[in-house]
């Protein structure tokens, strides 16, 4: 529970030291806030090949799944 709350925390932590880089930077909060919403959407499109292989992970995992039990829940 304490890696958790510490991986919590210095998140927190970085995303406040961004935003104030911003602020700093740009004058005011909302643009601020602007630039970190566009930044946040890069993210997600360069992260797109990671969420497809992770959810073919899950889906093989799934799959070996059912194959070992050969849909015998008893097993």
């Amino acid at each position: 529970m304490r890696v958790i709350g510490g991986l919590v925390i210095a998140l927190a932590i970085g995303f406040i030291a961004v935003l104030g880089f911003y602020w700093m930077r740009d004058g005011s909060l909302e643009s601020a806030g602007r630039e970190m919403d566009s930044n946040l959407e890069h993210i997600d499109k360069t992260t797109e090949p990671l969420q497809e292989s992770i959810g073919g992970v899950g889906d093989g995992v799934k799959e070996t799944i059912e194959n070992a039990t050969d849909g015998n829940d008893k097993t």
